[in-house]
């Protein structure tokens, strides 16, 4: 299997698989007897189970919009300080250490960003003055402490999603071998069954994770709209 399949993959995977499983069923058990009903059976559960898995991290999943609701403000940040840094500029002051921070938010280095923050609000108050008379609001290194609370709040809840995801895959591990496994028979049997026909596509692996992908993509886009 080429497609590089990340493990949050792996169900929605089985499910494309299942679908076209279950109606050439007979086709497939017909030159694989081994490929049963049993079989099928504990595809099904064996599926049922990941997707279980996966359900209890849906739950936090509304917290996916963390992700999106953190690099949406980093960003927020990142255009906030175009401004200081012509401030900095037109103040004749090295705009090294707010390019430096903006670099930080571009990579999406939120904890760089985060270390960088409160020096570049310590130098703000010191040139605070001669900021303002470029056009700076007074108010700017609050806005910046604003910024670092906030996002402090939203990467500490993205590395909460990342580490229970890692302890559930950790000890669920056996569960995903054994579905892939399942998943990689379905598609060299069906693939060999189906082949020089138009149903081979539906059993090769890399345009069934297109596919997949595609349809995830479209209902990520829909949910945005």
């Amino acid at each position: 299997m080429n497609a590089n399949l990340k493990i949050e993959e792996i169900a929605p995977y089985g499910d494309f698989v299942l679908t076209s499983y279950t109606r050439d069923f007979d086709v497939i058990k017909a030159k694989f007897p081994r490929m049963n009903a049993a079989f099928r059976e504990g595809f099904v559960a064996k599926l049922d189970f990941v997707k279980e898995l996966e359900s209890s991290l849906v739950l936090d999943e509304t917290k996916k919009g963390v992700t999106q609701s953190l690099y949406a403000e980093a960003g927020r940040l990142n255009s906030d300080l175009n401004f200081l840094s012509a401030y900095f500029a037109d103040a004749s002051l090295n705009t090294a250490i707010v390019t430096g921070l903006k670099n930080d938010l571009l990579n999406r280095n939120i904890e760089g960003a985060l270390l960088k923050i409160e020096g570049v609000k310590q130098f703000v108050v010191s040139n605070q003055t001669v900021l303002v008379e470029q056009g700076m609001d007074a108010n700017f290194p609050d806005v910046l402490t604003n910024y670092r609370v906030s996002l402090t709040e939203k990467n500490n809840a993205q590395n909460e999603l990342i580490n229970n995801r890692k302890q559930l895959t950790d000890a669920n591990q056996v569960h995903y071998d054994e579905l892939l496994k399942m998943i990689k028979k379905i598609v060299r049997n069906g693939k060999l069954v189906f082949k020089g026909t138009v149903t081979q596509d539906e059993y090769t692996t890399a345009k069934i994770v297109q596919r997949m992908r595609a349809a995830k993509k479209k209902k990520d886009e829909d949910e945005r709209e």
